[in-house]
């Protein structure tokens, strides 16, 4: 949901102008095409799959319909400014990663559409000399691992992005459901480490200062060696468990007063495609691994 005063007439005539962070181009850079769709998102930008995306949608639509070429611009930003950024009409679509956020942008009446896009999932990790003892088991949930971390929380520190992302959320949640609020601990400062950043920098200072913190599968496995080689997975989200509380599920979102809505439009139908999207998602891979896993079928309708 947008966190902004929403004005329709200046989104649709007088957007502001949002810098990217990366512009793609397909296989036609060397013809410095004008850009036609503006993607926000934040994580699977630092990944790398929103440049593979952008590429192979670039490639695909030429090659379909004959259109002249055209480049992707990515908007770094995470999921809260991915919302706002629609709202304003800086962006034309955005990858995002809350299904009760979502909801409410379609009821605020900025976003269009919303599509299943991929999976990604979360994950617990911390320093490798494991200070807080974490011990999981098959029968260890995530919430039993907080609330190990609180109980040790004389000893440890937990790092949180806390900026209203998709993962502060999710660690916010995990939190309130052991009855822990630790931002609001008259001890947090020593505790509950409040690190505003995004997910690659939050990452690699955990790393450095030994501390746990909750993180997602792309970044995890995009970031440099030496940040997985400091720290430990201790539990991650899992396919088989629809259920599970550390799936991670990202959804296009189709922004009402895009400039370039149409091509937006275009990229939500090709994101569904076994052989568009859904392709370059189970192909995606970093440092020899499959980051994302495929939407699931019954995610294709949108909603």
């Amino acid at each position: 949901m947008a966190s902004i005063h929403m004005d329709p007439e200046a989104a649709k005539n007088n957007p502001p102008f949002v810098e990217p962070e990366e512009i793609y181009y397909g296989s036609y850079k060397d013809q410095n095409p004008p850009t036609q769709l503006r993607i926000a998102t934040g994580g699977a930008g630092q990944s790398g799959l929103v440049r593979a995306l952008a590429d192979a949608f670039i490639d695909a639509q030429i090659k379909e319909t004959g259109c002249k070429p055209f480049a992707v611009a990515w908007l770094k930003s995470d999921t809260a400014g991915s919302f706002n950024n629609l709202a304003q009409a800086s962006a034309d679509l955005s990858i995002t990663y809350h299904s009760a956020a979502e909801y409410m942008a379609m009821e605020q009446g900025f976003v269009e559409r919303s599509v299943y896009a991929w999976r990604d999932h979360f994950m617990l990790v911390g320093p490798s000399t494991n200070p807080a003892n974490l011990i999981p088991s098959p029968e260890t949930t995530i919430q039993g691992l907080f609330s190990q971390l609180f109980r040790a929380a004389a000893a440890v520190r937990f790092l949180s992005r806390y900026d209203n992302s998709a993962t502060n959320i999710k660690e916010s949640h995990i939190w309130t459901t052991i009855g822990q609020v630790p931002w609001a601990h008259p001890y947090s400062p020593n505790f509950y480490h409040r690190y505003r950043s995004f997910p690659f920098q939050a990452l690699e200072a955990a790393a450095k200062l030994g501390e746990y913190t909750l993180v997602d599968r792309g970044t995890w496995c995009g970031v440099e060696a030496w940040v997985r080689e400091r720290m430990t997975v201790f539990m991650e989200g899992k396919d088989e468990d629809i259920d599970d509380v550390l799936l991670n599920p990202a959804h296009v979102l189709v922004g009402r007063w895009g400039r370039y809505k149409d091509e937006a439009d275009k990229f939500a139908e090709w994101m569904l495609r076994d052989e568009g999207g859904q392709r370059v998602v189970g192909r995606f891979e970093v440092n020899g691994k499959v980051l994302y896993t495929k939407a699931p079928k019954e995610g294709g309708k949108g909603k």
